[in-house]
């Protein structure tokens, strides 16, 4: 019987406002979660946009001097005989670039594919499986992503183009901002070597890296990307979001952690006495730290279930506004987990001890 008013619980149900007060101050230690969903988004757009495993490897020239020019050249004539037999597959397209908004609120660029020839487009389209079966293109039509032309503000017949000579034909579901046309124009030319058949696995990822690190030595003035190296690419020119997002993570950890202590302070001043009853009575400082810990630890799980559930409404109302104008959040990333957990980890953890640090002060006959 001496335990259950000794408990956690008791407290919590016999102060249930002041406890709300505090949950809800605790919950804003998720913010953090949604923080590092909004840094994370522009990245992940470029994640799901190229989110299959390296199915093609695009080669370009790396420099617009003479020797480069010479050694792009060279490859040009010499591929065929460089490639394994089951990656063998060599089409020339173009590379054209989009912009689009974040939903950070500034512009990313985006690399798509203009194939020479509805046969190449369509070899593409049967040999990486990236593009809808039932997607067909004439000459001078391009097809993107729903999520593209939304944010472009694009409809079916208009032109993408300053000449207006090519138009948009199709539109096709999926996540991440995807462009694909059939145009005989000159842009950035390109050399995309495709798998001799439409089989996707591992064995063909394994022979496209092995691939790409043998021509990267062999034509170092060349540069061989794929679908994976593209994104590495995102990630290391768009690194400094998370040295931003590190910058405010410890920010809102330190600003909680005064609120949120100077609050349990206060509550602790108006619990002395109640502490050094729990003395008098025979329990040890160890087991009234327990106590506060335990009573700490309660009314922070509350409160991180109640800033998800918080977050996740913040999320789906911003994807419901921005669906329209190809903006959303995507998934639930580790820089949001990470970031959340260090920050809980640090307020937490820090708020139990300096409760820890006032019980080892608290005396029986304080009054």
């Amino acid at each position: 019987m001496r335990s259950r008013p000794f408990s956690a619980w008791t407290y919590i149900r016999n102060n249930l406002a002041r406890s709300l007060v505090l949950m809800l101050m605790m919950s804003f230690i998720t913010v953090c979660f949604i923080g590092g969903m909004y840094v994370d988004n522009p990245i992940e757009t470029f994640r799901v946009s190229k989110n299959e495993s390296d199915r093609y490897i695009i080669c370009s020239l790396k420099g617009n001097n003479s020797e480069s020019i010479e050694e792009y050249e060279k490859l040009y004539t010499e591929i065929k005989g460089e490639l394994p037999e089951n990656l063998n597959e060599v089409i020339y397209v173009n590379s054209v670039y989009y912009d689009f908004d974040s939903i950070m609120f500034f512009n990313c660029q985006m690399q798509g594919f203009y194939f020479t020839s509805v046969e190449d487009f369509e070899l593409f389209k049967e040999r990486t499986h990236l593009v809808p079966d039932d997607l067909v293109l004439n000459n001078m039509e391009v097809a993107m992503s729903e999520q593209l032309a939304n944010n472009e503000g694009l409809s079916i017949g208009d032109s993408v183009n300053s000449k207006k000579t090519i138009h948009l034909a199709k539109t096709f579901k999926g996540d991440g901002m995807r462009v694909y046309g059939v145009a005989d124009v000159s842009y950035g030319s390109r050399i995309l070597i495709l798998g001799s058949d439409g089989v996707c696995d591992e064995d063909l990822e394994a022979d496209i890296q092995r691939t790409v690190q043998e021509l990267s030595a062999k034509y170092p003035l060349c540069t061989f990307e794929t679908a994976s190296s593209y994104v590495g690419e995102v990630e290391e020119e768009m690194g400094f979001m998370y040295f931003i997002f590190a910058v405010i993570v410890i920010l809102v950890a330190i600003v909680l952690l005064v609120t949120i202590n100077a609050v349990f302070t206060a509550a602790y001043d108006k619990r002395k006495h109640e502490f050094a009853i729990y003395k008098a009575l025979g329990f040890t400082r160890g087991q009234i730290f327990r106590k506060i810990a335990s009573e700490v630890l309660i009314l922070n799980a509350g409160a991180f279930i109640l800033g998800m559930v918080i977050n996740a409404g913040v999320i789906l109302v911003v994807n419901q506004c921005m669906w329209g104008e190809g903006q959303h959040f995507y998934r639930v990333t580790s820089s949001a987990v990470i970031g959340t957990l260090i920050s809980e980890v640090v307020v937490i953890t820090t708020i139990i001890l300096l409760n820890w640090r006032k019980v080892r002060k608290c005396e029986v006959t304080e009054e």
